[in-house]
């Protein structure tokens, strides 16, 4: 099959939908939730985390990008590449945070951390000179 018609199709059929979409009234859109047998609090609750996410991971792309620039004389080797393994680092963050009780967190919503999380918080601490990388690189 032709992909460049298939993308083109599946393009036609994705403006099509988001036309549509556009076109109805929150208050028919959820009608047609509850008539679905949806629970619309909880799409929408779904949907907002989604959102959350995608900001939140578009921000530590963003931070990360200002990291590297901030140290150039990492050069080549980026902060990413000196981190340990993420379950190494949650040991270590743990274990910091259980010896030093000058410092504190506090999670989102109370809510699992994704790996991300705990990245950019290894490399805040690093950054604050509250954990040496020395002896924990990969």
């Amino acid at each position: 099959m032709n992909t460049q018609k298939t993308r083109a199709e599946m393009a036609t059929l994705r403006d099509a939908a988001l036309e549509d979409l556009m076109a109805t009234s929150d208050v028919q859109l959820r009608q047609e939730a509850i008539e679905d047998g949806e629970d619309f609090d909880k799409l929408a609750m779904q949907v907002k985390a989604t959102m959350r996410e995608a900001a939140a991971t578009a921000q530590r792309q963003r931070l990360a990008r200002a990291k590297e620039r901030m140290h150039p004389s990492i050069g080549a080797r980026t902060i990413s590449s000196i981190r340990p393994p993420v379950e190494a680092l949650k040991q270590i963050i743990q274990k910091l945070f259980q010896t030093d009780q000058s410092l504190g967190l506090a999670f989102r919503d109370g809510k699992k951390q994704t790996d991300a999380d705990w990245q950019s918080l290894y490399d805040d601490l690093v950054s604050m000179g509250a954990i040496k990388p020395e002896g924990h690189e990969r």
